[in-house]
C-alpha cells in the first residue's frame, strides 16, 4: 500500500470510525465483502448475495467433507499411514476447551441448500482476506489440472511486472510497501529525542535522495576513490603502472566496502566449531552470472551490453577528469576476457554443496607454501583487509580456504595477465559497484545494462532506492520506529506458537519415518528441538544503550554528502564483521534487520529468523483463519525447520558444526530421497524463456535444498494445523469463499504467497542463477507430490495435480 499504513493500522482507523478514506482505497469486490459481512452480522440471516467464485468441477460433497490427514512415510508404502480425521478430533474439543480457551473468532451462520448450518468469519481482517484470494484466483481453471492457476491465474493478470522490475511476486509487493513505510519514517525531521543511529539513518537518506546535489557534485568522489589506486587506466591519458598493486587494491577493497574481487575473504563461525569466528578465503565474486561468463556464444547481446555499460562509464569518468580520451574497444574486450577467464577457474555452485570438499583449514605459512609459485604476500594482503580492526595476522593465523585449486590457478592467470588489465578490471568492479552512488549519468549507464539483462524498462523510484539503501545499512536502526509504528506484538505471539506446532509436526514425520534408521533418528530429534528462533525483533530492542553499542564504532553521517556516507557505512560494515575474528560466535545475533521480506536457516548456528516484515498479509494475518495462517508463514517456518535437514543442512549438528552424525544407512537412503527431487525439478522444461536460453529446465541440483525445504514445510504446516484444529475445533468459513472448507483454504493461502510474475529475462535469471525454484513450481511440484492435497481437493489419480510418482523426503 503506497499510503505507508500496514492492513492492520487500516482496520483499526476503521474500527475508530476514520475510515473514510480507507473505505474510498477498497477495492469494489472488498466494499461488496464487507458490506454482506456487515448486514449477515446484524441481521443474523443467510449469507445472501455473497460475491461467489465459480465452483471448479471438483464435487461439491467432496469439497464439503472434512479431509483425512495421512503421515505417509515414502509414496511406494501406504498401508502403514497413521489416519488423523478431524472429524474424529472434534469430538475431543469440549473436554479440550475446558483446559485451554479457544481463540474462537467471531461469527455469523448460514445454510447450505439442503439445510446444514455453517459458520463464516465476521471479522474486517477475514473479509479482506477472502477478496484478496477471490481476486487472486480464476475460477474457471480446475484446481486439479493446475492450482497455480487456478489460485493466482487474474492475480497475474492484475499485477503485470512494473516497468522497473524484471519480476513482480507477492514478496515484491510487501518489498514495496515496507520501503514505503521506511520512507516515510526517514523523511521525518530529526528529532533530538531519537536515539543517534535513527538521525544518523535520517541523514543518509536525506543525502540519498538530493538528486540535484548528487548532480552538482558528480562523480568526482569516486574518481578521487579510483585515485587511491592509481587510476582507472582506460579514462587516463598518462597511467602509471607503478603506482597500481593488484594485492594491495584487492585487500583495500576488502576492507573498505567488504567486496571480493579475485579473492574472497570474510569472517564467520568456524564450520566445525561454531562457537569461534574465523577467518575464510574463498574464490571470487563477479561481476556477471558465471553461466553467462562461460558460454559467453549462448548470451551474446548480454555480453554486448556489459561491455557497453563498461565503456560508457570510463568516458563519464574521463571527462569528469578532463582527459577527454576515446575508450579503447579492445581495452574493454581485454577486461572481459580477463573476467571470463576468472569465471573458468572458479569452482560452479553445483559442485559447492558439500561441506567437507571446502573445509580446509591451514595457517598462513602453509597459504603461503599453496601459492609459493607467486609473488603473493598474504601476511601483507591480509594485514590490509584487517588494518581497521585488532585482529593482527602472522604466519601461523589459522584461516579455512574453500577453494585452495582456485587460488593456484589465480595464480597462474594473474601472472599470465598484464598490469594494465589487473587494474583496468578491479578499477571497472569498483565503479560497477560505486557508480549509482553518483549522478544521473552514471545511473543511466547502469540502466541501460540492466534493460538487456533483466528486461526492466524504467528505473525505481528514488525514494524507493533510498529507502532500500537505508535499510540495507542502518536497517536495525529504522527497523525499531517501523517496529513501534507498524508491527503488532500479535504477529509476535502467534508466530511463536506456530513455530512450536511445525516443530512438533517435523518430529512427528521423524517419527513415521522409514528411511532414517533408528540410530540417527534420536539425533534429529534432538536437532529439531535445538533449533533456536529470532521472531519478528532482536529482544534487546528497547535498550537505548545496546542500541548504541551495535552502532558504536560508525562515524556521523552528514545530509549532504552521499557517497562518502556510503564509504563511512561500508567501512563500519567491513570492519564489523571482520573484528568479531577470533571471538565467541554470538549465537543469538541477528544478520538482518526485522525490516525485510524474508525468512532464513543459519546452519551454523541452527536458527530460523522471522523478521517483521514478511509477518503480514498474505503470510501472516492476525484475526482471520489459521488455515490461511498455517498455509501462508506456517509453509515458511516448516521451510526453514526443513533446511536443517535437506542436503546442506543436514551436515551441521544440533549444534551447528559441520561433523558426520547420519549412519552411512541413512545418508545413503537420504540421498536417494533427495535425488527424486533433483530428477523431478531437473525434468521441468520452462519455454517461457526458449529465445534466451533454447530447451531450458530447471536446475535440479542447484535448487535441491530449496525444492526439498519448500516440499516438507508445506507438509509440516498441514500436519501442524491439523494439531490446532484438534486443540480448537473447526474454524468457520470465509465470506464469499464458504463453498471451500478450512482445509482447502489453507492451500489457497499457500499458492496465494507464491503468485508471480516474471519478464522473460527475469525468469531467465531466476532459472540460471536463483536457488529457488519460479513460484509456479514451489506450487505444483510440493502440492502435487502430497496424497493429502489430492484427498482434500478430489483429484483423480494421474491427473496433473495427483501424479503417480510423488517425490518425498521429510
Amino acid at each position: 500500500m503506497e499510503t505507508g499504513k500496514s492492513q492492520e493500522q487500516l482496520v483499526e482507523a476503521a474500527q475508530e470510525g476514520r475510515a473514510g478514506g480507507i473505505w474510498r482505497r477498497r477495492t469494489r469486490l472488498e466494499k461488496v465483502l464487507i458490506g454482506i459481512s456487515g448486514v449477515a452480522l446484524l441481521a443474523c440471516m443467510a449469507l445472501v448475495g455473497v460475491v461467489a467464485v465459480g465452483r471448479p468441477e471438483t464435487s461439491p460433497a467432496n469439497r464439503e467433507a472434512a479431509p483425512t490427514i495421512r503421515l505417509q512415510a515414502s509414496p511406494q508404502r501406504t498401508e502403514e499411514h497413521v489416519q488423523v480425521n478431524p472429524e474424529e478430533t472434534l469430538s475431543n474439543v469440549k473436554l479440550m476447551a475446558s483446559q485451554k480457551q479457544a481463540p474462537r473468532l467471531p461469527v455469523y451462520h448460514a445454510r447450505t441448500d439442503d439445510g446444514a448450518e455453517f459458520e463464516i468469519c465476521s471479522t474486517i481482517e477475514c473479509t479482506l482476506a477472502a477478496a484478496s484470494i477471490i481476486e487472486a484466483m480464476d475460477a474457471t481453471i480446475d484446481p486439479c489440472q493446475d492450482f497455480f492457476q487456478f489460485a493466482c491465474g487474474n492475480w497475474i493478470i492484475e499485477n503485470p511486472v512494473p516497468e522497473e522490475s524484471s519480476s513482480w511476486v507477492q514478496f515484491d509487493l510487501l518489498d514495496r510497501e515496507l520501503s514505503n513505510a521506511l520512507s516515510s519514517i526517514l523523511s521525518e525531521p530529526q528529532n533530538p529525542q531519537d536515539l543517534k543511529p535513527i538521525n544518523d539513518a535520517k541523514n543518509f537518506y536525506a543525502a540519498c535522495i538530493n538528486e540535484e546535489l548528487l548532480e552538482t557534485i558528480g562523480v568526482t568522489p569516486l574518481t578521487n576513490l579510483l585515485s587511491q589506486f592509481g587510476g582507472w587506466p582506460m579514462t587516463l591519458n598518462e597511467w602509471s603502472e607503478a603506482a597500481f598493486d593488484w594485492q594491495t587494491s584487492v585487500a583495500e577493497a576488502r576492507r573498505q566496502l567488504a567486496a571480493g574481487y579475485l579473492i574472497n575473504v570474510w569472517a564467520y563461525a568456524d564450520e566445525k566449531d561454531t562457537d569461534i569466528t574465523a577467518i575464510y578465503i574463498d574464490q571470487t565474486s563477479l561481476g556477471m552470472p558465471r553461466s553467462i561468463l562461460t558460454s559467453p556464444a549462448n548470451y551474446e547481446e548480454i555480453i554486448n551490453a556489459y561491455k557497453t555499460y563498461m565503456s560508457s562509464t570510463a568516458s563519464i569518468i574521463s571527462t569528469s577528469l578532463q582527459e577527454n580520451i576515446t575508450v579503447s574497444n579492445a581495452e574493454v574486450s581485454d577486461v572481459v576476457d580477463f573476467e571470463m577467464a576468472l569465471a573458468n577457474i572458479t569452482t560452479p555452485d553445483e559442485d559447492r554443496r558439500d561441506m567437507n570438499r571446502m573445509y580446509n583449514p591451514m595457517t598462513v605459512s602453509e597459504l603461503s607454501e599453496l601459492t609459493a609459485d607467486s609473488d603473493i604476500d598474504w601476511i601483507q594482503m591480509l594485514t590490509t583487509m584487517f588494518a581497521s580492526t585488532e585482529v593482527s595476522i602472522d604466519t601461523s593465523t589459522r584461516v579455512i580456504v574453500q577453494e585452495p585449486e582456485y587460488l593456484v590457478k589465480l595464480t597462474t592467470l594473474v601472472a599470465a595477465t598484464s598490469t594494465r588489465t589487473l587494474s583496468n578490471y578491479i578499477m571497472w568492479r569498483l565503479v560497477k559497484a560505486l557508480g549509482d552512488e553518483t549522478n544521473l549519468a552514471m545511473r543511466e549507464a547502469s540502466f541501460q545494462y540492466q534493460m538487456v539483462a533483466s528486461g526492466v524498462k524504467a528505473q525505481e523510484p528514488r525514494w524507493k532506492i533510498c529507502a532500500d539503501k537505508v535499510n540495507n545499512f542502518m536497517g536495525m536502526a529504522v527497523g525499531i520506529k517501523y517496529v513501534e509504528t507498524y508491527f503488532s506484538q500479535q504477529a509476535k505471539d502467534e508466530a511463536n506458537e506456530m513455530v512450536e506446532d511445525i516443530r512438533s509436526a517435523f518430529k512427528d514425520l521423524l517419527d513415521i519415518n522409514e528411511w532414517m534408521d533408528d540410530e540417527t533418528k534420536p539425533k534429529a530429534v534432538e536437532k529439531a528441538d535445538a533449533i533456536t528462533k529470532l521472531i519478528a525483533y532482536p529482544d534487546w530492542y528497547g535498550n537505548n544503550s545496546a542500541m548504541e553499542l551495535y552502532y558504536s564504532g560508525l562515524q556521523d553521517t552528514a545530509n549532504d554528502t552521499h557517497f562518502l556516507n556510503v564509504q563511512k557505512l561500508s567501512l563500519w560494515t567491513s570492519t564489523d564483521e571482520l573484528e568479531e575474528v577470533g571471538h565467541p560466535t554470538k549465537r543469538d545475533k541477528w544478520y538482518f534487520p526485522p525490516t525485510i521480506v524474508n525468512a532464513m536457516y543459519m546452519p551454523e548456528f541452527n536458527s530460523i529468523t522471522f523478521p517483521a516484515g514478511i509477518l503480514q498479509p498474505p503470510f501472516y494475518r492476525a484475526n482471520s483463519l489459521q488455515a490461511l495462517n498455517y498455509g501462508g508463514i506456517g509453509q515458511v517456518i516448516g521451510h526453514e525447520i526443513t533446511h536443517g535437514f535437506d542436503d546442506e543442512g543436514r551436515q551441521n549438528d544440533l549444534h551447528g558444526n559441520a561433523v558426520p552424525w547420519w549412519s552411512n544407512a541413512t545418508l545413503e537412503a537420504f540421498q536417494e530421497h533427495a535425488q527424486c527431487i533433483v530428477d523431478q525439478y531437473g525434468s521441468i522444461r520452462v519455454p517461457e524463456i526458449d529465445a534466451l536460453l533454447p530447451n531450458a529446465t530447471l536446475n535440479g541440483v542447484n535448487t535441491q535444498g530449496e525444492n526439498i525445504a519448500d516440499n516438507g514445510g508445506l507438509r509440516e504446516a498441514l500436519l501442524a494445523y491439523n494439531k490446532y484444529v484438534e486443540r480448537y475445533g473447526e474454524e468457520p468459513r470465509l465470506p464469499g469463499l464458504t463453498e471451500y472448507t478450512p482445509y482447502q483454504l489453507f492451500f489457497l493461502s499457500n499458492a496465494n504467497i507464491w503468485c508471480g510474475s516474471y519478464t522473460t529475462e527475469g525468469l531467465f535469471n531466476q532459472v540460471l542463477t536463483n536457488v529457488h525454484s519460479p513460484g509456479k513450481y514451489r506450487v505444483l511440484v510440493p502440492m502435487g507430490n502430497m496424497e493429502q492435497f489430492s484427498e482434500i481437493w478430489s483429484c483423480p489419480a494421474g491427473s496433473p495435480m495427483n501424479p503417480e510418482k510423488k517425490c518425498v523426503v521429510w
